[in-house]
């Protein structure tokens, strides 16, 4: 039993400090789950997948795992904004996909590698990105 204990305590600690990508939704929860998930393998992350309203749920995670990385997609830029002004710590990357032109995501101030992707509703956006020409539901 005490062996058990054991290895279910290093499993956990493990598993609780995993590298994590936070992925918030867009409005009504447009998401591109397969997209984020290869992503997330990719880059040899843990994908979380959160509302654009569940900041509070992000922070836990952020507070758990030393290494992070925080990515937006639409209305979910505008929670990765958010979230920047509230962490302790700061992320490993930031990204942001589809990003409305009022949203404000230029993250040079918090000294953090990041890179943005702009659609046709993101026209005008003065943060640094990369600008698409493409309808917002196509990127």
């Amino acid at each position: 039993m005490k062996k058990i204990l054991i290895a279910l305590f290093c499993f956990w600690s493990v598993t609780a400090q995993a590298d994590v990508i936070i992925g918030f939704r867009g409005k009504n929860g447009a998401f591109d789950r397969k997209a984020f998930a290869d992503f997330a393998a990719k880059r040899k992350l843990v994908g979380v997948i959160l509302r654009a309203d569940q900041l509070n749920i992000a922070l836990k995670y952020i507070d758990k795992n030393i290494h992070y990385e925080l990515y937006g997609y639409s209305l979910g830029a505008r929670s990765v904004s958010q979230i920047m002004k509230r962490v302790k710590h700061m992320p490993n990357h930031v990204w942001t996909v589809g990003a409305y032109h009022t949203t404000n995501v230029d993250f040079r101030r918090y000294n953090v590698k990041f890179n943005n992707y702009f659609d046709l509703s993101g026209r005008g956006n003065r943060s640094p990105g990369k600008h698409i020409g493409i309808s917002h539901d196509k990127i």
